[in-house]
Parts: C-alpha cells; structure tokens; sequence
C-alpha cells in the first residue's frame, strides 16, 4: 500500500504493508518513486509521526482532497503504529 505527501513541487511517497490490527510496516519513503506522481489523487495522504531525532514512529492517513494534503490530529482517520522505527531518510535503502 501506498500514500503521498506533497511538499512544493516533489510527491514523498510512503510504501507500506499492514502487519496487524494497527501496525504497519514501512517498506520505502521517497520522493522519487513514480507512482506517487501519477497516482497522487487516488492513494491516500500520509503523514509520518517522528521523534526528536528523526525516527518515524507512526503512519498517520486520510482520503486525499484537492487543496487540503496535510494530515494532522483533526483530519486524521487512520493510525498506525510502525513496528520497524528508524531514521526516516532511511527507508528503502540497503543498510
């Protein structure tokens, strides 16, 4: 599964799988994956929770709408625990 996030003119894009009953996996987190571009209107907005030092704790999701891409504590209708935290930068890449 999929989500986006647009900051200016780049599409971040979330690549997950669900695991549990409120647990997701994050499989890749990037600005250059295509799909995010053409599909931005159909998947989701997705907004990664992190702490102080940067490593993602939670997905956040809701439905995109035209002019309204930032999820936040009073649009939110999905959240997500993610059961492999780390640095955000480092999703999708070989460690």
């Amino acid at each position: 599964m999929k989500a986006t996030k647009r900051l200016l003119t780049s599409v971040w894009t979330v690549e997950f799988e669900k695991v549990s009953e409120g647990k997701v996996k994050i499989l890749n987190y990037s600005r250059n994956d295509p799909e995010g571009y053409e599909r931005e209107k159909e998947l989701p907005n997705g907004e990664l929770i992190e702490t102080e030092d940067r490593v993602v704790t939670h997905l956040w999701l809701k439905p995109y709408q035209d002019f309204d891409p930032w999820v936040n504590e009073k649009n939110v209708t999905e959240i997500y625990e993610v059961v492999n935290p780390k640095f955000i930068f480092s999703y999708g890449h070989e460690e």
